[in-house]
């Protein structure tokens, strides 16, 4: 009977224990599950941290190159002397030549002032070329449409060039020198020197209060063009018969000469 109990005993007694190891090595387990999942949860979001700084740069940058990119053309080309498509200023100059010929009583500031007034009958991209110009440019395009068409292909003339010669069309530099004496000297080749002075001169009837994006105020750069306008019809005078490209050499002889007329506000 004795012995029973005392078997009983030591049964309970290994029952206990083994159930109280049971618990201590599923609380341990648990516990270790649980110290697994904390250092893999700082783990995931050390790494997410990690990513989202990365992500955060690269968002950064992506949006702030496009800007930088607009900046640096910006400061470096000048729209305002770049020639339209030919194909669109062709329909300019067409649209013109209908209103004028509905209208032939109109004065140049009427023909003006409809156009503007019913530009929602425009095409988009034609009434941009048209807002683009100055009031001096577009009363020349009503009154020498023909011409007008010729003075925007020197437009482009003069852009290309200047492309070709310096790989840009700067502001205030060099190449802004060579481009308008170059637009210049075409425009004389193709519409004689005395009309080619109108067109140029009215391009530069803008307002020029403030400064350019190169720092420089509006009146030196208009100053600027206007000479160099003038230096560019001067040898388009004298070199009629040279081609684009020799017309283009010749004036870049000139822009690097000692003694060269062309005149710039910086490098």
């Amino acid at each position: 009977m004795f012995n029973t109990a005392i078997l009983f005993f030591e049964n309970a007694s290994m029952g206990i224990i083994t159930q109280g190891i049971e618990k201590i090595t599923c609380r341990w387990d648990s516990t270790l599950n649980m110290v697994k999942y904390n250092h893999n949860m700082r783990s995931e979001v050390y790494s997410m941290k990690k990513l989202f700084k990365v992500f955060s740069l690269m968002l950064v940058v992506i949006m702030a190159f496009p800007f930088s990119v607009m900046a640096s053309e910006n400061d470096q080309q000048r729209s305002d002397l770049i020639g339209a498509e030919e194909r669109d200023f062709e329909k300019l100059i067409a649209e013109i030549q209908n209103i004028k010929a509905t209208h032939p009583d109109y004065s140049e500031e009427m023909l003006m002032s409809f156009l503007e007034a019913n530009h929602q009958d425009v095409e988009r991209g034609i009434i941009d070329i048209w807002n683009a110009l100055t009031d001096s440019e577009k009363k020349l395009c009503i009154r020498y449409p023909f011409d007008a068409l010729k003075v925007n292909k020197a437009k482009n003339i003069a852009t290309s060039q200047t492309e070709a010669k310096f790989g840009t069309n700067g502001l205030g530099n060099r190449s802004d020198a060579f481009r308008h004496g170059i637009w210049n000297a075409e425009m004389t080749v193709l519409i004689g020197k005395e009309r080619a002075e109108l067109f140029a001169t009215a391009h530069e009837d803008k307002d020029v209060t403030g400064t350019e994006s190169d720092g420089y105020p509006k009146t030196a750069h208009r100053d600027m063009d206007l000479h160099n306008n003038e230096v560019g019809r001067e040898i388009g005078e004298k070199n009629k018969e040279a081609s684009e490209s020799e017309m283009a050499d010749i004036i870049y002889q000139e822009i690097y000469s000692a003694t060269t007329s062309f005149i710039w506000l910086h490098e």
